[in-house]
């Protein structure tokens, strides 16, 4: 391996089970194959594969995560990768990180790598801050001299020193990532790996975290960075990996990528929903539909700006539930920020089960708050376990017309305010 290279991967394949991610248990083999000996197991593995590209399939039971990938990337270099949901993302992350090994191919990584993959990995809820810093740095193979060197600054950089000697069980979600970031940032390893993580910060730690990685990429070290928010990557990375159905399918200029992967995203998704490949969950029910409509109940084609809309949602029922549904919205720009997330449990609202074969689902809006402009709107809709039954990452486009929201005939550029709030000045 070259010595300006950080990393090197020559037709890197990796293959999962279905239903499993990473190695399973005797139990769940013995259980899956006294499934397939049932008489329903076509069908079962009909509902399985369901969103799954059958290119990807090794057999009934197998489909390959990622495969047949090369690539390089030189020391120094800060790469974003993206791609949809499934695409083999966070699976590349994993084998570059050593949590599994590839099923075919070989990686080389030089170097100390450092990586934060999740919210609060390695993280103990009945420990403290402090000593979970210790135990996260001795895991990411820091000494205790080493946290004692950085512990402060590892926690001033969090922003939870007031915190730190209470458990970590009582920190919200946006506090332990900090931490998490915070002590992964401060390694100071050769090639740091991140994972939508930040997503979970304030803009503010946001903005930190990305200064650390330009700090970190800037004194030679390599990023590898995985977002849905496609301005962070352009901010931060030079180049970057688009990935599809497991596959390199192009890398280069991070601002060209971008521009190939939200191309590839409108050709794809306007085609018809209940056709849709580009999605997540058991298959037991699925969006196959939508249309929007005015205050007297006729379709329209866009929203306007201060006018009362309903968003009506279709969907097929595959498999007959036994458990109530929820069914949440997320609304985002072109590129990609989420600005809104509209969910039913807000209201402590369900969806009942049905013997239909099909159900719709009406989203009101008494007056549309959003600037004119199209937004990105996905669906996630689950049952009252947790288990998801369909997840469509940009289902489809909200088209928003412009109107004199506040009466004055001023019309605020989408460039100053993508909401339109009531306010008044006294």
């Amino acid at each position: 391996m070259n010595s300006y290279l950080a990393i090197e991967a020559k037709y890197l394949s990796k293959k999962y089970r279905l239903g499993t991610i990473g190695m399973s248990s005797l139990r769940e083999d013995l259980s899956r194959w006294w499934g397939r000996k049932k008489q329903n197991a076509a069908t079962k593995r009909n509902e399985t594969t369901a969103g799954i590209d059958q290119s990807r399939m090794i057999n009934d039971s197998e489909f390959w995560a990622l495969h047949g990938l090369n690539f390089q990337i030189s020391k120094g270099e800060v790469v974003g990768l993206i791609g949809a949901n499934g695409s083999g993302k966070s699976t590349l992350l994993k084998i570059l990180s050593r949590i599994t090994e590839p099923t075919e191919g070989e990686v080389k990584v030089r170097g100390k790598v450092a990586s934060l993959l999740e919210v609060g990995t390695g993280f103990h809820p009945e420990l403290t801050g402090r000593e979970n810093v210790y135990i996260n740095g001795a895991i990411l193979g820091m000494t205790r001299r080493e946290v004692d060197a950085k512990f402060d600054e590892i926690v001033e950089f969090s922003g939870v020193s007031d915190f730190i000697d209470t458990p970590i069980k009582r920190y919200s979600s946006g506090m332990t990532v900090r931490l998490g970031f915070a002590v992964a940032a401060h390694l100071d390893p050769d090639i740091l790996i991140v994972d939508e993580v930040l997503a979970v910060g304030d803009l503010r730690f946001q903005n930190r975290c990305i200064k650390q990685m330009q700090k970190i990429a800037n004194s030679g070290k390599t990023v590898l960075f995985v977002s849905h928010q496609m301005t962070t990557v352009e901010n931060l990375c030079k180049s970057a990996f688009l990935l599809s159905e497991g596959r390199i399918i192009y890398q280069g200029p991070a601002a060209k990528v971008i521009s190939i992967y939200r191309d590839r995203e409108t050709i794809l998704h306007s085609n018809s929903l209940s056709e849709r490949v580009s999605r997540e969950g058991n298959g037991n029910c699925k969006l196959i539909g939508f249309e929007f409509r005015n205050a007297s109940h006729q379709k329209i084609d866009s929203l306007i700006c201060g006018q009362t809309a309903y968003i009506i949602l279709n969907f097929e029922v595959i498999c007959e539930q036994k458990n109530r549904m929820c069914l949440s919205l997320g609304i985002s720009t072109n590129n990609q920020n989420r600005i809104a997330h509209l969910c039913m449990k807000t209201f402590g609202q369900s969806i009942e089960p049905t013997s239909d074969k099909t159900f719709e689902v009406r989203l009101k809006l008494p007056k549309v708050q959003l600037n004119q402009g199209n937004y990105k709107v996905t669906t996630f809709l689950d049952d009252e376990s947790g288990e998801i039954l369909d997840w469509v990452v940009d289902a489809f486009t909200l088209n928003v017309s412009e109107s004199d929201f506040y009466g004055t005939g001023m019309i605020p550029r989408i460039e100053q305010s993508v909401f339109l709030m009531e306010y008044s000045f006294e």
